[in-house]
């Protein structure tokens, strides 16, 4: 229990180090969404639901952007994702990093 605790603190350090990169990447989600919803004439909330399923790379294919322009953020979507996703798992193996070494600090004897 102790691990998990000291991985979470970690762990949110770090994202909260990178604040700033991740709102931007989800801020550009939020817009492609807006991009989608007028190039493809579908609503909002089914443009913001296509957007974070195509972010982070799940994409179950309910929705489908018919145009080039729509493809083309998709495609870029994806990349956001990705992007995304390996900086979610950079920052956990550094919180494991982290927490390994204070795990080991912490069982050394003075």
């Amino acid at each position: 229990m102790r691990i998990f605790i000291r991985f979470s603190y970690h762990f949110f350090l770090i994202i909260l180090r990178f604040h700033a990169v991740f709102l931007s990447l989800i801020a550009l989600t939020v817009v492609s969404a807006v991009a989608v919803t007028h190039v493809e004439k579908i609503p909002f909330g089914d443009a913001l639901y296509f957007s974070f399923i195509t972010g982070l790379t799940i994409g179950y294919g309910d929705i489908v952007v018919k145009t080039l322009v729509g493809r083309i953020v998709a495609v870029n979507l994806g990349l956001i994702g990705i992007i995304f996703t390996g900086l979610m798992v950079a920052a956990a193996l550094r919180a494991v990093g982290e927490s390994m070494v204070g795990k080991k600090k912490s069982q050394t004897p003075d």
